[in-house]
């Protein structure tokens, strides 16, 4: 993979040498009301484009001298065709969008592997931006998605605090989690690594529920959520931001955009910090960990002459994770006497993409590389383990005509994975070593103004496996005015990395048993949405109403139900994820915006014609957002909240099989002083609502009747947060 990047460095270098000038153009995108945030700008002749900042100011870099036309895009406006001239150093517009009842006009790429508006494609992709992201004050992505319908985060263990996304109710390893399309997140990286994504340098996030294996591979099985980064040529030159709670949380974030050369670069980081010992709930553990995590990331914009795109991106992530008893210090790691879990975490990312120099043609080279380091201790259990992940998809998109096309390529995966336990391998996956080449491709064809279809077909070989086969078929029609139906019906497959995937073998007192080979997961997935966009006065409300099933078989299952036992073997019978969502987000011209969520679901399996639910997937969800702006003073409003309904838990003596609905409420006000300078006030969780019973047998760690992973609800109580933020654009 080094050889891949130095080979298409090389070639950037030395291609267009006779290439003609170029000039840089900038802009403003406003309506009526003034400025547009994360409005799209593209120059479809020669594929390349730019994002407004929040002052809905744009850059494109390197764009060649001469006549233009610019298509500008934005959520609630009509698209505009703008012709420029473009000079030899700057040129300067100012572009004026008009108010649109329709709000599903932003490009998006996940569902497809190529730019489509989320009107025009035929599957249903979430966008979540980033000022969504935003609204909970979440100093981590773990934290703030919890608040999207349909998504929740899970906590695997009360002590160390793994966390993992379930969409749909099923369990985090069934996601895969992109990073700008590039899958860096292995097994190792999936119950560590997202706590160091931190919101700055995320752009907005592409979630797509249900299997898509076809595009993404065996981690697609249950969803895709692509995390699409900051674009360096529209990033403020400088941005700073921090943060601190009465919890101790510290946090701080900064950006910078140098100027070098002709290629625009963003570095940034984030800086986390707790070291505090707090204990609500009386059980002589640390509600939350004690923790000190950094993460460095850097972006660059290579230019080139013709126009092509080609990025590269690079990530550093360091943690020390601590959780236990109030007298566990670090030196204390593998302690006898003394109980507590410290995990210490160095993980590298990365990631780019090149479009090759053919004029005629669209292909370009996805490539990814991940290396995570992992040494922790869990009482006196010692578990040490790294994983190099290596990814590459060269995709050519091929238009037949305007709106028929097809998209496919080639992949390879690489996957090598060594854990030791308490400085032994154990059968079963300790040490682990999978190439995974394949075949994807799909085509995408409009049949008339009112039906669009598409499907795909992906043929990925596995040595212990052979060739495993996932077709997808998505149809999408306009049957009335401002409706959208859209039907997805398609396959997934995940083959299995036990320890990595399973934090609940590594904690509490229980043991692992591994009843048989364990062959590959296989499901099948029917989802049908409809999308209304419902005109009330000037105003616009945007409904979505979901329903889908997902049936599994093969399904790994974690078996608690014997005493001291975790045993895992292939399901004999099957597994269903089913349930429906209606989403609304209503959009007032008075500065008011509200969203809501519900989704009730069933996630439950069958064996020996006995049906049982499964643990950790809630029977409803609700997530709610509200936001108010007082324009006049500059202050703006926050509310989010959520309500989880009740689960199966795992099985102890004298605990609840069944957990109790909850909800979380949280507040956030923003004082705007400028454009440049911002203060803001979080109160998390008010009505400070914590589960206390989360660890079975607290005051005997080192027993037998000692577990972890009896977590349903918030661990961590009511706090406040103070924050400001300055950024130069």
């Amino acid at each position: 993979m080094k050889r891949v990047f130095i080979l298409v460095v090389a070639i950037s270098s030395v291609l267009n040498l006779n290439a003609q000038e170029t000039g840089v153009l900038t802009g403003l995108v406003k309506s009526e009301a003034g400025a547009i945030e994360n409005a799209t700008i593209g120059v479809k002749s020669l594929g390349i484009g730019s994002y407004t900042n929040k002052d809905g100011y744009f850059v494109i870099k390197n764009l060649p001298v001469g006549s233009h036309l610019l298509t500008v895009r934005a959520i609630g406006f009509l698209e505009k065709e703008v012709p420029v001239q473009v000079q030899k150093d700057t040129t300067f517009i100012t572009v004026y969008l008009d108010e649109s009842m329709l709000q599903l006009d932003e490009m998006v790429v996940t569902g497809t592997m190529k730019e489509i508006s989320i009107s025009d494609s035929p599957v249903k992709v979430n966008l979540i931006s980033q000022n969504f992201l935003n609204k909970t004050g979440s100093n981590n992505i773990m934290d703030a998605i919890q608040y999207v319908n349909g998504l929740y985060n899970q906590v695997d263990c009360a002590v160390c605090g793994t966390n993992n996304i379930r969409i749909n109710g099923m369990e985090g390893p069934y996601t895969s989690v992109l990073i700008d399309g590039m899958p860096v997140m292995g097994a190792l990286a999936s119950v560590y690594g997202l706590n160091g994504i931190s919101p700055t340098i995320i752009r907005n996030l592409e979630v797509i529920k249900g299997p898509n294996s076809t595009l993404y591979g065996s981690q697609a099985m249950g969803g895709v959520i692509n995390i699409i980064t900051e674009n360096p040529s529209i990033a403020p030159i400088f941005d700073i931001s921090s943060t601190t709670s009465t919890h101790s949380e510290h946090n701080l974030d900064f950006s910078l955009v140098p100027k070098v050369g002709k290629s625009p670069t963003m570095l940034s980081g984030s800086i986390y910090v707790q070291d505090r010992f707090i204990d609500e709930n009386g059980d002589n553990f640390a509600d939350i960990t004690q923790n000190v995590r950094v993460s460095l990331f850097n972006k660059w914009e290579i230019y080139r002459p013709s126009g092509k795109k080609f990025n590269l991106a690079g990530k550093y992530y360091f943690e020390d994770r601590m959780g236990g008893t109030s007298n566990f210090e670090r030196d204390l790691r593998g302690s006898t006497s003394v109980y507590g879990e410290s995990i210490y975490t160095n993980r590298f990312e990365l990631f780019g993409s090149y479009e090759l120099p053919l004029e005629s043609e669209t292909i370009r080279l996805d490539a990814s590389y991940s290396y995570h380091d992992q040494d922790s201790y869990y009482g006196e259990y010692h578990y040490i383990a790294d994983q190099q992940t290596t990814f590459a998809n060269l995709i050519w998109d091929k238009p037949v005509s305007k709106d028929n096309g097809f998209v496919t390529g080639l992949s390879a995966r690489y996957d090598e994975l060594h854990q030791l336990f308490n400085g032994t391998r154990l059968n079963g996956g300790s040490e682990d070593t999978r190439f995974v080449p394949g075949i994807f491709t799909q085509y995408d064809h409009k049949f008339s103004s009112k039906l669009r279809g598409l499907a795909g077909l992906r043929a990925d070989h596995h040595q212990d496996h052979g060739v495993i086969l996932s077709p997808r078929v998505n149809l999408k029609a306009d049957p009335f005015s401002h409706s959208t139906v859209r039907l997805n019906v398609g396959t997934g497959f995940r083959i299995v990395n036990l320890f990595t995937e399973e934090h609940e073998s590594l904690t509490g007192s229980r043991q692992v048993e591994i009843a048989e080979a364990l062959n590959p997961e296989r499901s099948f997935n029917l989802a049908l949405n409809w999308n209304q966009i419902i005109d009330i006065g000037p105003s616009v409300l945007n409904v979505d109403f979901d329903v889908y099933q997902t049936r599994f078989s093969n399904q790994i299952i974690p078996d608690y139900d014997t005493p001291d036992k975790i045993i895992y073997s292939n399901l004999d019978g099957y597994s269903v994820s089913r349930g429906l969502s209606i989403s609304m987000a209503h959009n007032f011209l008075i500065p008011l915006t509200y969203s809501i969520g519900i989704t009730f679901q069933d996630v439950f399996f069958v064996e020996n014609d006995i049906r049982e639910d499964l643990p950790f997937s809630p029977d409803f969800n609700s997530v709610l957002s509200l936001t108010y702006r007082f324009t006049e003073t500059g202050i703006n409003v926050d509310y989010t909240g959520r309500i989880i309904g009740k689960m199966r838990l795992p099985e102890y003596p004298e605990r609840d099989l069944y957990s109790k609905a909850f909800s979380e409420h949280n507040l956030k006000l923003t004082k705007i002083f400028s454009e440049r300078f911002e203060m803001f006030l979080t109160g998390k969780n008010l009505f400070d609502y914590i589960q206390g019973d989360a660890i079975i047998a607290p005051d005997q760690p080192f027993s037998d009747e000692f577990a972890t992973d009896y977590v349903y609800g918030p661990l961590q109580g009511r706090r406040f947060m103070v924050g400001i933020s300055y950024s130069i654009n």
